[in-house]
Parts: C-alpha cells; sequence; structure tokens
C-alpha cells in the first residue's frame, strides 16, 4: 500500500492533497526557490500529527511542516519530496488566562485573529508584516517580529512553552507556565527559530500584555541618511523606547508615492517613529522626537495621534514590499539576501553602501526596515525574464551579505535561513556549524524533517539551487501566452498570500489551488509550460466565484479576476469547458432560457405562481 493510502486513513480523504494541481501550489513561498511535495496533508489533532509522523519515522519519508506558506527564504519548500504537513485545521484557543497574561493555543491559528480574540483588553506584540495569513506555528519556526520588535522583542521573547511531536513520533513538552524558569537547558528557545527541523509544534504556550493606553507617531524627511540615522541614535540615548521605528530610502518613497499615493515627502530618507505607553509620558516622548528630528535638520516634521492617520501611514509601509512588483512594468521583487540585521549606529552608511552597490551594477534596489533594532530590507526589483539581471544580485547578494558582516551584523534579522540563505550561513556560523548539525542529528537522525534546510545537510548550496524562474529565463515569451498584459500580471504576484484571509472557497476547502495565488501558480506553470490543460486544473478554476476579494486584499492589487477568465477561455478551448455551462448554452440556443424548458412549461409555471391574468 503506497503511504498517501496509509495518511489517508491517519486523516480521512477530505483531509489529503495528492493532485497534480494542488501539489503545484504547494512549491512556493515569497522566494525564488519551488518543488513539489508528493501529498499534503491536513492533520487537525496531536494524535494525527503522532501517526504521521510515526509512518514517516518507518518508511524514511521527508516531512515539510507549514503555516501560511508566507516565508520569505524558502523555509517550507519540499525539495526531497514527500509530506507538507499544513497545520492550518489546528486553530483552538485552549486556554485565555488574562490574570497571569498567558495564552495557550494549536499552531494553526492566525496571528491577527487571535489578537481579535484577545481584544479589546490584551494583545500578542510580535507583529510580522504577514499578521494577517501568518500563523504562529509559522511565527515560531522562523522566530518572525516586525515593526513592534524594537519595544516589544520577537517571538522568542513571547513563547513560555511548547508540545512538540518529534520526528519518530514522540511527543515532548517544554517550558511552563510560570513567570520564569532556570530549570535545565532552553529546548523552548532552541526549538523557536529552528524552521521546523527539529520538531513539529502542536501547541504553544504565549505570553500576553495588555493593550497600551495610547499610541502616537512621528514622521521626519531628511536630505541625508546619516541625519536620520544620528536622530535614532540620539531617541536611544535618551531612554525613549518606541514601539516601533522605520527608515525608507528614497527609492522606498518613490515606490510607495507612485504606487500606493501616499504623498510622502521626497527626501533621501523618511523615518516613522511610534511610541505607546501612557497619555502624557507618550506626549512628552513626541515633543522630545521632533525637537530632536528638526534639531537635526529634518524636514516636514510633525507627530499624530489620529488612528486613522495611523492606519493610513502603517498601510503604506505594509504594502511597500508588494508594490515593487508594481513600480514598473515587466519590473518584479526578487528578495535573496535582503533581510541582514547590522548595529543600530550603522544603519546609515550601511544603506549608503547598498545604494553605491545598487548604482555601480545598474539593479534598482529599495532598502528600508526596522532602523530601531538594525534590521535593514535592501530588495532587488529586476525583469526576471532577463537573465543578466539574474547574475547580477547573484554576485549583488554576496555583496550584501559581506557588508553586514563587516558591520558586525547578522546574515538574517527575522526571516529565517530557509534554502535561500544557506549558501551565506558560513560568514555567521562557519565555527559552530558542526555543532548545528550535531544538534539535529540528535532530535532527527534519519534527516526527514524538513531536509535541506539551514545547511543542517552539511550540502554546499546555490542561492538558484530549485529555481523557479528557470523556464521564464530559458524562454522569455512563455510556452503558452495569456497575452502581455496578463502574462505581466501573473509574474507580479510575490506569494505573500495575503489572499488567503478573504477568499470565500478558501474558507470552505482550505485548498491552495482556490486562492489568488494558487490560481496564479497553475497560471504561470500553464505560461512556462509545467503543464498541460486538464480536468484537475479546469475543476481550480471554475470554482472561482470572481468575488473579486484576493484583489481587494492584495498588496498588489493583482487582477486575479481577468488572469482567472483569460485561464478559463484557454481552458474551454483546450477542451475543458464545464458541462453544465454547455447545457446552458444549448437550452439558451434551443429555447430561449438556461433551463431548457418550452414555452408551454413555462406559462404554466407563470401561472402557477400567480402570474398570469
Amino acid at each position: 500500500m503506497d503511504y498517501v493510502d496509509t495518511l489517508k486513513k491517519i486523516v480521512g480523504a477530505k483531509n489529503v492533497f495528492d493532485s497534480e494541481c494542488d501539489r503545484i501550489c504547494y512549491s512556493r513561498d515569497m522566494g525564488v526557490q519551488e518543488a513539489r511535495p508528493k501529498v499534503v496533508v491536513f492533520p487537525t489533532t496531536k494524535e494525527h500529527v503522532v501517526e504521521i509522523m510515526k509512518l514517516a519515522s518507518k518508511d524514511a519519508i521527508p516531512v515539510v511542516p507549514r503555516g501560511a506558506g508566507s516565508s520569505v527564504a524558502g523555509g517550507v519548500i519540499p525539495i526531497q519530496g514527500g509530506i507538507v504537513l499544513d497545520m492550518c485545521k489546528m486553530t483552538k484557543v485552549i486556554e485565555i488566562n488574562k490574570e497571569d497574561t498567558y495564552v495557550v493555543v494549536e499552531p494553526g491559528i492566525v496571528c491577527q485573529n487571535l489578537n481579535t480574540i484577545l481584544a479589546p483588553t490584551h494583545f500578542f506584540p510580535p507583529d510580522p508584516g504577514s499578521s494577517a495569513v501568518a500563523t504562529i506555528g509559522g511565527m515560531i519556526s522562523t522566530n518572525a517580529s516586525g515593526v513592534r520588535a524594537v519595544k516589544w522583542g520577537t517571538t522568542k521573547d513571547w513563547v513560555m512553552g511548547l508540545e512538540v511531536v518529534l520526528p519518530d513520533g514522540r511527543v515532548i513538552t517544554t517550558g511552563n507556565k510560570a513567570p520564569k524558569s532556570s530549570t535545565g537547558y532552553n529546548l523552548t528557545g532552541l526549538l523557536v527559530g529552528s524552521e521546523g527541523t527539529l520538531g513539529i509544534v502542536v501547541k504553544a504556550i504565549l505570553k500576553i500584555a495588555p493593550l497600551p493606553e495610547y499610541t502616537a507617531f512621528a514622521t521626519a524627511a531628511f536630505n541625508d541618511v546619516e541625519s536620520a540615522g544620528k536622530v535614532v541614535t540620539k531617541i536611544f540615548i535618551m531612554g525613549i523606547e518606541p514601539s516601533a521605528c522605520e527608515i525608507l530610502d528614497k527609492m522606498s518613497i518613490k515606490v510607495v508615492n507612485e504606487v500606493l499615493k501616499m504623498g510622502l515627502p521626497p527626501y533621501e530618507a523618511l523615518l516613522i517613529i511610534e511610541v505607546d505607553g501612557q497619555k502624557e509620558a507618550v506626549q512628552s516622548q513626541m515633543k522630545k522626537i521632533t525637537d530632536t528630528a528638526k534639531e537635526m535638520d529634518g524636514k516636514e516634521v510633525s507627530w499624530s495621534d489620529d488612528p486613522k492617520e495611523r492606519a493610513r501611514m502603517w498601510k503604506g509601509r505594509s504594502g511597500l514590499v508588494s508594490s515593487l512588483s508594481r513600480y514598473k512594468k515587466g519590473v518584479r521583487l526578487i528578495p535573496i539576501a535582503e533581510d541582514f540585521g547590522v548595529p543600530v549606529s550603522k544603519i546609515p552608511q550601511t544603506i549608503l553602501a547598498v545604494q553605491k552597490i545598487s548604482l555601480d551594477n545598474d539593479i534598482l534596489i529599495a532598502t528600508f526596515g526596522h532602523v530601531g533594532d538594525g534590521n535593514l530590507h535592501a530588495t532587488f526589483m529586476i525583469d526576471v525574464r532577463k537573465k543578466e539581471e539574474w547574475a547580477k544580485i547573484r554576485k549583488i547578494g554576496v555583496q550584501l551579505i559581506e557588508l553586514a558582516m563587516s558591520m558586525g551584523g547578522t546574515v538574517s534579522a527575522e526571516h529565517g535561513i530557509g534554502l535561500a540563505k544557506v549558501p551565506f550561513m558560513k560568514y555567521e556560523l562557519a565555527s559552530t556549524m558542526d555543532l548545528l548539525i550535531g544538534i539535529k542529528k540528535v532530535f532527527d537522525p534519519q534527516g526527514i524533517l524538513n531536509p535541506g534546510k539551514l545547511g543542517l545537510d552539511g550540502k554546499e548550496r546555490d542561492i538558484f539551487d530549485y529555481f523557479a524562474f528557470r523556464e521564464m529565463v530559458e524562454n522569455p515569451e512563455g510556452a503558452v501566452s495569456f497575452g502581455p498584459d496578463i502574462d505581466d500580471e501573473i509574474l507580479v504576484c510575490v506569494q505573500c498570500g495575503f489572499c488567503r484571509a478573504q477568499c470565500p472557497v478558501f474558507q470552505q476547502t482550505s485548498a491552495e489551488a482556490t486562492v489568488g495565488r494558487g490560481k496564479v501558480a497553475l497560471a504561470y506553470s500553464i505560461l512556462t509550460g509545467r503543464i498541460q490543460a486538464n480536468a484537475e486544473i479546469a475543476d481550480r478554476f471554475f470554482q472561482c466565484t470572481t468575488c473579486a476579494n484576493c484583489t481587494a486584499t492584495c498588496p498588489s492589487k493583482i487582477k486575479i479576476v481577468e488572469i482567472v477568465e483569460k485561464v478559463r477561455d484557454y481552458l474551454v478551448k483546450q477542451g475543458y469547458g464545464r458541462p453544465e455551462h454547455q447545457r446552458i448554452k444549448e437550452n439558451i440556443l434551443k429555447t430561449h432560457n438556461p433551463f431548457g424548458e418550452d414555452d408551454k412549461a413555462r406559462e404554466e409555471l407563470k401561472q402557477q405562481a400567480g402570474g398570469g391574468k
């Protein structure tokens, strides 16, 4: 018996996807790598995970745990096939204890949904840009953070304990509900950020905090990056602890203004600084921040406590990443080595060095990030059809990492290593990789959990291993064009997964193939000639209600409905139209109504309904 049949017995057939169509939609994240699993499985209980891992251990089957797939570094790419374990159906909130400020949850609950449940009194502070779809399990896996990390810390600072299924099916618990503990090794800390390579989280004890009484933010533009950096340094010297502290360089400002129409002041750098806490203290700190910015020749310096204006500002900041794919026709954002960290005082010279690298190599790079905790995102914008641009960013990726290391920094500040940054591990962890590999062998001697990630298999990797754009580079025109506009629209999608939040079909099916990014993945596979039209693809495309909720929630406003309509047209021409649609067409042609009823039957129905004379 094939192990897929055994999986169906464990979790039920409806919780197992093994069609080519569905597997394609689990082959990507926001990075540049891809690989298909053999099967996608949705456990709904801890016992399901235990039985799955016992099966995997017995037959040495690779298993890749996955949340919403909003990761950036290829951390959920199943490079050895096997099982993708989608944890998104394990969403229970098991306990809320506001008195002792903790919650106990399953890993599939979405961060934003958890905070909605905790409101209006408490919240879970880690706030990744993908919090609308990011699951708690995924955040634990990558030690996710976001704009609030400067004050509130990263996910690891808020995880008190875990229940974890090991590769052989054993269940362990780490940590506890006490405010502090000095008992033994910190296994909870080891598991947070391990990217699913050591065990599978099935339950988490999380600290929560009371919501701040009052929040305000300041913005200030500068003619030079150095002045912006000095303002941040002075803020910390004064003892002010901002809850968010962001910087945008001139390219990022330009993108936000042109794509999102934000109307930000067009200077060399822009700071957005937020403070929360007691109202009087926050107002005092806001005055100090604005005065300091003005002293450093800040332009258009202002602060506000208007919730609507604050929401507008952060919407622009969170929409920046996807907006990079809308900046110029044919250009798409590409994350390679964009998530490095440096000491806060080194931020200005690091940004200037990145801008010089951009200019010297004639490649667009937007630099932005969490300046308050030294985390920069230097993101490429290239035409993915051009081989020469890929060659450039291969070289620039190394330059960016070497730059971060020269500043005393880190390869990854919040996105993790995954697959994409394995080639750079040697820059930071050369002296300790043998210890990391040893820890992996203790937990997972067969190497079946998320294999190939973090460099724990000891293999040399290239940043373009498992390259998702190979066919597009080799054949820029595509194998099956849907027309230049739709082809470009397909390439805009960065697979962020925001469309999961509002898709009514996905909410009923949990199938990635039903959401916007899933349909784009399938359309891309047709475009590049990887797959041919078939009945399974037609089923998924005709499931779409064309409600356009996906476009409404998409930061890039991708025209998913237009893509769906073009692909449907192609599928019909290939002989994969819907039989019911054909019957409706024939009925209209024959009887002038979609139901195929003759005039006499319709007249009788009209009389029965009281519509007669």
